[in-house]
């Protein structure tokens, strides 16, 4: 027995199915987490080690070669990439995708074990950091007061922090920007010489003197007692009667040569909003938590604590939460559903004139989406961006399999037939042709999972989707409708007003494509010659189209980044932003706020990011999408062209944030430049940086390598040291206590708050070139003899940071692209590289999206042509016969035609959004043709010429045709219209399937006739049919 006799006979039992299915589904929607994007573990790992107080140069040749060379000995490594700057190695590993990351980790953590042996003795060991994509920041907060902001940074790091880390799902909290309280011990250089004591010696002395030391047990009786000394500095005021030295047989106290002082840190970074003083705090989420709960949970614990601890002059505003984003962008979507879903409605309304028919139509809709509800929760999936646009594109087309039911259903209720045989009978005869056309789309969508990469991530996650909404489609249409007809369905129409209209128009429509055919039929050649002219359309318009990875998106979000020359103080770079801060609040109209930080927080995360005291950002943040003229890229053009007036750049650029390219560090286009000699690089890397900047289309062009910086170079004289018994270690270790410092090992505390000590010189002397000439340093004599009498200070240039690639120095040109696509400005780029000489050594690749793009259109491509051969083998397997398939087959190469016109019409770039389009077109266009020569044979089955089949089967198949067509098409409109947020994003998509489906429907309903009847009479060489006394046997 089949679905649909079991549906029919059954309905009562068929209805309480479906009622399941839908309390499931709601049960399974509720407990599916909510988040931007698909969940997915990058095949990256991270090597931090950091060196105190080494520069860039020393830490490549000491730390990150050493790092390298062992790392690249791991299974499944594809490219090494690494950073070194002064005290830090950050070192990429990036693995093939799907490796497996845990075991790679477990052998990364056996090399550190050899690694740490062949550092240096001061080095720490290297820290390993495997990247997940839940380990991104989910919001930034910025805090302001007014006279308590001294001590806002220790108020939001001890008291906020820890209470937002309570929270569950809270990851990492980061704070940033304020006043750090530090507890000073500053040197004097003269007095110092005066006593002959040296920095070394007062830092080990005040060492010994602040401790806590447990000095074990004793037991009395019952009692057993802890034995404590609690050495710690009480009072600030108790280190300087610290006796660190003797003179004359007299002490000499720390307060002599030093002063003890309770202030703040030196600067090293900035932080600033909306022209006021900011302390910001960033959140990270675990990689399992759902992002919307957890900024849900932030807000309201803020709210509370506002209202509990926070001082009165403290405030707060939220600069950066995701969970907005998510939340609009997944609105917006929603809304696109539903507008779909209401205009699927009215045109099965218009053309059925029945609403019980229309309304089993609909309902495939709400049944499929919660059948895919069920399956994406035992999957494991997330409604994300991904996952709802399946949802909305699927939309329009799960309800073709039920129109096509329907329609036949009321075809056979129309000519007489009772609704329980007309249901059955109906539902049977569409039945394989449904069958085949589902399984046409499932045929090009499902291979998507095997894209690589990130990309494939998301496409796999979406392919998978919309695969289970048709697929439940399929269920619907063959169970539900069928039920649904044969106790609701009537012969008798509606009479409505415009039914009327409709009706007649549709009578009209049917005669007139019935001419039509008839018409093309005796004009055959024609057709073809006009079919031939669309061919060669769609091969000059692939070649004019311009490429893009993925459409960006108007997220409100506008960055700027900016780096100043090298040397700059972050004094300095705190002024230049907030000249841009002041800027952006005279003259954007749309500002909801704006944001500024800078400098470097030190360690190897920092230097990944390049930050130092000359680099500085600014965010911008926009008022909501709806209520603003301009877009977020028109403001990011007005604050670039105010950059390039301003001199004193060494780099700057101004951009839209993207959601879904989150974590990228580089901009679309990046030019690699290889060599060993980072100056003779840079020098190349500026001639080419301004060749780029003069291909149209190129804007924020910028060598990313730091230019030299001057350097201190003290170099020890080794045979005066030695005749003064001056050693270079000490030397070394003396500037080192001297200008970096030296941290106690143990903090000063305050109750439960604790506070570093760092004794270093004076500021004003320690930032003085003559401080140098007066430095001593120790000998083995116990003597302090003058650091010039062993040593020589020149100044000198050096690299702040090198980067390698596969252990190979390299700069890069890194560039954004306005006005032109990426792919048109990447050749033009590529183009000019070939004319530069460079020197011998020397090479370039061009990577960045770039790369991504060629890579995976070419995995597209690929695709494509794969779902044609599968869609033809389908239908091969449908009709058990080769050439209806090949017939069927003429309707794929015009959906490209439809779709490239549509693009170029509207002025949308080919990317991959618009590539999937194109792949989902492959399987939804055949299917109109599968409905049209199915039925064609069946009448031709039942006795008909072929010429009078061609006919009768168009003008029966039109409506049907012409339904299923319209509801996709208007299923996706309003994403194609839509302005919302995120809507950039997937306009491509339903661009592509609008012009694709509408144009190889019109070619379907001429073309596939006429080639129909020439292989009918040229090429097949054996009768199928025998037809109607009268006519002629093909």
């Amino acid at each position: 027995m089949n679905l649909w006799d079991i549906a029919v006979k059954r309905p009562i039992a068929t209805l309480m199915a479906f009622v399941a299915i839908l309390l499931l589904g709601v049960v399974a929607f509720i407990g599916i987490k909510v988040d931007l994007l698909p969940e997915f573990e990058p095949p990256i790992i991270l090597a931090i080690t950091t060196w105190k107080g080494a520069a860039a140069s020393d830490i490549e040749q000491e730390v990150t070669e050493e790092v390298e060379d062992r790392m690249a000995t791991l299974q499944g490594i594809k490219e090494i990439n690494s950073t070194s700057s002064d005290e830090a190695s950050a070192v990429v590993l990036r693995f093939e995708w799907g490796e497996d990351l845990d075991a790679r980790m477990g052998d990364a953590r056996d090399q550190v074990n050899i690694i740490r042996r062949r550092l240096p003795d001061d080095a720490d060991d290297p820290i390993l950091i495997k990247v997940t994509s839940g380990a991104l920041p989910v919001m930034l907060v910025i805090f302001n007061a007014g006279p308590t902001f001294p001590g806002l940074y220790h108020f939001v790091d001890n008291d906020v922090s820890k209470m937002i880390q309570q929270i569950p799902g809270v990851g990492d909290v980061s704070v940033f920007g304020g006043e750090q309280r530090e507890i000073k011990v500053l040197l004097d250089v003269d007095k110092l010489r005066a006593y002959n004591l040296s920095a070394q010696h007062i830092a080990s002395v005040l060492q010994r003197e602040h401790f806590n030391l447990p000095a074990g047990t004793f037991k009395e009786g019952l009692t057993e007692y802890q034995l404590r000394v609690p050495g710690r500095f009480k009072a600030i005021e108790d280190m300087g009667y610290t006796i660190v030295g003797a003179l004359n047989s007299k002490p000499v106290y720390l307060k002599d040569v030093a002063r003890v002082v309770d202030g703040y840190r030196d600067p090293t970074t900035f932080g600033w909003s909306d022209g006021t003083r900011s302390v910001v705090m960033v959140v990270t989420k675990n990689t399992d938590a759902n992002t919307v709960q957890v900024c849900s949970g932030i807000k309201a614990r803020l709210e509370e604590l506002k209202g509990s601890i926070f001082s009165p002059d403290v405030n707060y505003i939220i600069g950066f939460d995701q969970s907005e984003f998510i939340l609009d962008s997944l609105k917006q979507l929603a809304t696109t559903l539903l507008y779909g879903m209401v205009l699927v409605f009215l045109i099965t309304y218009v053309f059925l004139r029945r609403l019980p028919g229309t309304i089993a139509i609909c309902c495939a809709i709400p049944f499929s989406l919660i059948t895919t509800f069920i399956a994406m929760r035992l999957l494991g999936y997330t409604v994300n961006l991904m996952t709802l646009s399946a949802l909305t594109v699927a939309c329009g087309m799960v309800v073709d399999n039920a129109i096509v039911t329907t329609d036949q259903i009321i075809y056979h209720i129309e000519n007489g037939e009772k609704r329980q045989i007309a249901s059955a009978l109906g539902a049977g005869e569409v039945g394989g042709a449904l069958v085949a056309s589902t399984l046409t789309t499932l045929a090009v969508l499902l291979p998507l999972i095997f894209i690589t990469g990130l990309i494939g991530i998301f496409f796999s996650s979406l392919s998978v989707v919309m695969s289970l909404a048709i697929a439940s489609s399929l269920f619907v249409s063959l169970s539900f409708v069928p039920m649904m007809g044969s106790k609701t369905f009537r012969t008798q129409e509606d009479r409505f007003f415009i039914h009327r209209h409709s009706k007649r128009f549709l009578i009209w429509l049917e005669r007139n494509y019935a001419l039509s055919i008839d018409w093309a039929l005796n004009n055959r050649k024609k057709i073809i010659a006009l079919a031939s002219l669309c061919a060669l359309f769609t091969v000059f318009g692939f070649m004019r189209i311009g490429t893009e990875l993925i459409p960006r998106s108007d997220t409100g979000s506008v960055r700027v980044n900016f780096r100043l020359p090298e040397g700059t103080r972050v004094e300095e770079t705190e002024r230049v932003a907030k000249e841009i801060m002041f800027y952006a609040m005279d003259n954007i109209p749309e500002l909801e706020n704006v944001y500024i930080h800078g400098g470097s927080s030190g360690g190897g995360m920092s230097a990944l990011r390049g930050e130092s005291s000359n680099t500085g950002s600014a965010g911008i943040e926009l008022i909501p999408k709806g209520e603003r003229k301009r877009s977020s890229f028109q403001v990011a053009s007005q604050l670039r062209q105010y950059l390039e007036s301003k001199a004193g750049f060494e780099a700057v650029s101004s951009n839209v944030s993207s959601p879904i390219m989150v974590g990228s560090t580089s901009k679309p286009i990046v030019i690699e430049l290889y060599g060993e000699n980072i100056n003779e690089l840079l020098e190349v890397g500026d001639k080419i940086k301004e060749r780029v900047e003069k291909i149209p289309g190129a804007v924020d062009v910028e060598v990313t390598q730091k230019a030299s910086r001057p350097e201190v170079w003290v170099d020890v004289d080794k045979e005066r040291s030695a005749l003064l018994g001056v050693r270079t270690n000490d030397v070394a270790q003396a500037l080192r206590a001297y200008y970096y410092g030296v941290e106690f090992d143990e903090d000063y505390w305050e109750g439960e708050d604790n506070y570093e000590i760092w004794l270093r010189l004076e500021p004003e002397q320690r930032h003085s070139w003559d401080t140098l000439n007066k430095l001593l340093v120790p000998s083995t004599t116990g003597e302090m003899v003058r650091l010039a009498n062993v040593a020589k200070i020149r100044e000198e240039l050096g690299p702040p940071e090198i980067h390698r690639k596969n252990r190979q120095r390299l700069i890069t040109i890194e560039l954004d692209t306005e006005g032109r696509s990426l792919g048109e400005v990447a050749a033009d780029i590529k183009n000019t590289l070939k004319e530069i000489d460079l020197p011998a050594g020397m090479r370039t690749d061009v990577t960045g999206d770039v790369e991504d793009l060629e890579e995976t259109f070419m995995q597209m491509t690929f695709l494509i042509l794969l779902g044609v051969v599968l869609v033809y083998m389908i239908m091969t397997g449908q009709y058990e016969a080769f050439l209806d398939p090949f017939v069927i087959m003429f309707s794929v190469p015009f959906a490209l035609t439809g779709a490239i016109a549509a693009l170029l019409l509207t002025g949308t770039y080919l990317s991959l959004q618009g590539l999937l389009g194109i792949v989902m077109l492959v399987g939804t266009v055949v299917n109109n043709a599968i409905v049209l020569v199915d039925y064609v044979n069946l009448l031709r089955a039942r006795g008909y010429t072929m010429r009078d089949a061609l006919i009768e089967g168009g003008e029966r198949r039109l409506r049907p045709i012409l339904m299923t067509t319209l509801t996709t098409i208007l299923g996706m409109l309003p994403m194609a219209l839509s302005r919302g947020e995120g809507a950039e994003i997937w306009r491509p998509l339903a661009v592509s399937v609008i012009g694709g489906l509408s144009f190889s429907t019109l070619v379907t309903l001429v073309l596939i006739p006429v080639v129909y009847s020439i292989v009918e009479e040229k090429i097949r060489r054996k009768p199928r049919f025998v037809e109607a006394e009268g006519g002629t046997s093909q």
